[in-house]
C-alpha cells in the first residue's frame, strides 16, 4: 500500500511533523542523560542533541537544550564538519567528532560529535550531539590558563568510529591524558548511543511519512521560521542602538560594547569598542559568541516559534579580530562562558528602551559560577568533578527575578548527594542571600550563599570561575544594581578566580551576585514589599534603605 506523503504547505501537518522531530530528539536526549557516567553530563545536563538535515542545518533539537550548543553544533557542521568529510567520504556507522574549541563550542571540555543518517545509499541527515567531558588533560577547566595548549589534549576532526568499529588508537590516547579514562570514555559512548538512537528513529519517521529524503520538509520549516523572525524585526523602529558594561575579567577589567542595528527585517550585532583578548582563559571564540547573540535576540523578538536554522537567517553578528570575542585560534578559552553569558545582558541592555517589556535586568547567573574540585584520595587514584552555583536573575517587565536561575546556560545543579559521592565535600549550607536582590518596580533574584568543607586527608584543588564580585549586575530602565559576590576561603575575601589549594578540614564559602532590577523602586507595588518581608527575601533594614519602607506601614 502505497504512502500518502505529507502536504508542508499545511501549518497543521507542518506543526506535527516537527512536533515529532523534537521527540525523535529528546529520545536521544534520554539516551544520553540515562547513560552517561559523569554528574556534569548525567545531572547536570551539560550536553545538547540536535537533528541536522544533510546540509547541516538544524531541523530541530531536544527540549532541554543549552543555548549556546544548539547554535554552535550547525555552525560546526556547516563550516568545519561537511567540509572535511563530504558524503563520498562517509560509510554507515561512521561517527566524526572533535573538541577544537575554534570549531565548536570555545572550550576542550566539549565533544562534538556527528553521525551521518543513510537511507538507500544517501546521507539525508545528520544526529549531532554536544556534551561536557568531566576531564580533558592538561590544567583543569579554569580561568587562569594562559593558551590552549595548557587547557589540556586538543582532538582534530576525525572518525571515532570506522564503519561501525571505535577507532581504537584514538580511544587509547585520550584515555592516557585524562584523570578520569572511565567517565571520559563513558561519557563519549553515551553520545555514540544517543546519536545512534536519533538515527534509527528519523529512519522510522521517514519510513512513516513515506520520504526519501528531508529536504522539502527542511525547506518548509526553515521559510515559516525565517518569515516569523523577520516580521518580529519589521515590528522594531530601525536604528542602531549602543549599549556597555563592565565586567571583572582576570587582572583587570574587561569592557564590551555593543551595537545593535536594525534595518527592515534584520538585525546586525557588532562588537566594535569591545576589549582586545587576555592571556587568560576568559576569551570567546565566534562560535560561542554568535550563539549568545542570537539566543538573546531570539528571546526578544519570537520566543514561540520552533527554534531551528530559519530563526538564525535575519541575524548576523561581528567582533573586531583580535578582540576578548574574536580572539586568535589558540588564545585560552576554558572559561570562556565567564564572559560570553554575559553577552544576553548586554544587548538587553541596548534595547532597554526599544523593547522594555522584553528586556530583564543582568543576571547572577550570567554566567555560571563554577566551582571545579580535582584531587587523589588516599589511595591515589584521582577524583573530580565541577558544581554549577547560579545567581539571582535580573528583574523583568511583570515579574520579579527567579532565584538562583542558570541563565543563559539553562545547565542544572549537581544534586548535593551526587556531588559529595563524586568528591570528599561536605555541603555544610545551601541558602538565599537576603537583600541580595537588585532594586526596582520589579527586583532582581536573589543570589545564593554555599558553603563547603574539604573532608579529605589530602589537599584539594578547586578551580573558581566566578564573575560579578568587582561589578555587580545592573539593572535597566532605572532598576538598582544586585549585591556582588564574593569567595571567602575560612571566612576571609580571598582572590575569586583560578586555582585555590583546600588543606584538609579547610572551608570555602561562595556568595553568588543578585540580579539587577527593572524598573525604578519608588514604582513597587507595596503588597510585593510586604511579601518579600513576610518571606524574609528582604531585611526592614533592607525595606527601608532599598524602598523607603518601614514596618510600620505593614
Amino acid at each position: 500500500m502505497s504512502i500518502q506523503k505529507p502536504d508542508f504547505n499545511d501549518p497543521i501537518t507542518l506543526q506535527v511533523m516537527w512536533d515529532r522531530l523534537v521527540f525523535i530528539a529528546d529520545q536521544a536526549d534520554s539516551a544520553l542523560g540515562r547513560t552517561a557516567f559523569s554528574p556534569i553530563v548525567r545531572e547536570n545536563h551539560d550536553y545538547v542533541n540536535v537533528l541536522l538535515d544533510a546540509r547541516g542545518r538544524a531541523l530541530a533539537q531536544c527540549t532541554w537544550s543549552i543555548p549556546v550548543f544548539i547554535t554552535s553544533l550547525p555552525m560546526a557542521a556547516q563550516n568545519y564538519f561537511l567540509p572535511a568529510f563530504p558524503p563520498e567520504t562517509l560509510e554507515p556507522g561512521d561517527v566524526i567528532a572533535t573538541n577544537d574549541p575554534v570549531i565548536g563550542t570555545g572550550h576542550l571540555p566539549d565533544m562534538v560529535m556527528l553521525t551521518p543518517i543513510f537511507r538507500h545509499g544517501k546521507i539525508v541527515a545528520y544526529a549531532g550531539s554536544i556534551a561536557h567531558l568531566p576531564d580533558i588533560g592538561g590544567r583543569p577547566q579554569s580561568p587562569d590558563s594562559t593558551d590552549m595548549f595548557e587547557e589540556g589534549i586538543r582532538i582534530p576532526m576525525l572518525k571515532l568510529f570506522k564503519a561501525g568499529k571505535p577507532n581504537t588508537d584514538v580511544f587509547s590516547v585520550i584515555e592516557a591524558s585524562v584523570r578520569l579514562p572511565r567517565e571520559v570514555r563513558g561519557d563519549i559512548q553515551s553520545m555514540v548511543a544517543a546519536n545512534e538512537v536519533m538515527s534509527r528513529e528519523f529512519s522510522r519517521f521517514m519510513d512513516e511519512y513515506g520520504m526519501d529524503d528531508c529536504e522539502a520538509l527542511g525547506e518548509a520549516i526553515f521559510t515559516r521560521s525565517e518569515k516569523y523572525m523577520r516580521k518580529a524585526i519589521a515590528a522594531w523602529p530601525n536604528g542602531s542602538y549602543k549599549a556597555e558594561m563592565t565586567i571583572d575579567g582576570f587582572e583587570n577589567d574587561v569592557k564590551l560594547c555593543v551595537s545593535v542595528d536594525v534595518h527592515d527585517d534584520s538585525i546586525h550585532v557588532d562588537y566594535t569598542g569591545t576589549s582586545p583578548e587576555v592571556a587568560r582563559g576568559i576569551n570567546v571564540v565566534p562560535h560561542y559568541r554568535v550563539a549568545h547573540s542570537v539566543y538573546a535576540l531570539k528571546c526578544m523578538l519570537d520566543p514561540d516559534t520552533p527554534n531551528n536554522e530559519g530563526c538564525m537567517i535575519p541575524l548576523t553578528d561581528s567582533a573586531p579580530a583580535g578582540c576578548i570575542l574574536n580572539p586568535q585560534p589558540h588564545a585560552a578559552g576554558a572559561a570562556r562562558n565567564l564572559v560570553g553569558h554575559v553577552i544576553p545582558s548586554l544587548i538587553f541592555k541596548a534595547l532597554q528602551h526599544v523593547v522594555p517589556e522584553r528586556t530583564q535586568g543582568d543576571s547572577g547567573g550570567a554566567p555560571i559560577w563554577g566551582i571545579n574540585c580535582q584531587g587523589q584520595r588516599s589511595d591515589g587514584t584521582a577524583y573530580g568533578s565541577a558544581q554549577n552555583f547560579h545567581g539571582g536573575q535580573g528583574g523583568r517587565s511583570t515579574l520579579d527575578g527567579l532565584d538562583t536561575l542558570s541563565f543563559p546556560s539553562n545547565c542544572r545543579v549537581t544534586p548535593i548527594e551526587m556531588f559529595e559521592l563524586a568528591v570528599p565535600i561536605l555541603n555544610e549550607r545551601k541558602e538565599l542571600i537576603p537583600d541580595s536582590a537588585g532594586a526596582g518596580k520589579y527586583r532582581g533574584g536573589l543570589g545564593q550563599r554555599g558553603v563547603m568543607r574539604n573532608l579529605s586527608e589530602r589537599e584539594m584543588n578547586v578551580y573558581l570561575s566566578t564573575e560579578h564580585v568587582k561589578h555587580p549586575c545592573f539593572g535597566v530602565l532605572g532598576g538598582q544594581p544586585g549585591r556582588n559576590g564574593a569567595v571567602l576561603l575560612n571566612g576571609a575575601p580571598i582572590f575569586p578566580k583560578g586555582k585555590l589549594v583546600l588543606q584538609p578540614g579547610d572551608q570555602l564559602t561562595v556568595e553568588l551576585p543578585g540580579g539587577g532590577g527593572w524598573g525604578l523602586a519608588d514604582e513597587r507595588p507595596h503588597e510585593l514589599i510586604k511579601n518579600d518581608l513576610r518571606l524574609g527575601l528582604v531585611t526592614p533594614e533592607g525595606a527601608q534603605s532599598d524602598y523607603s519602607y518601614t514596618r510600620g506601614e505593614v
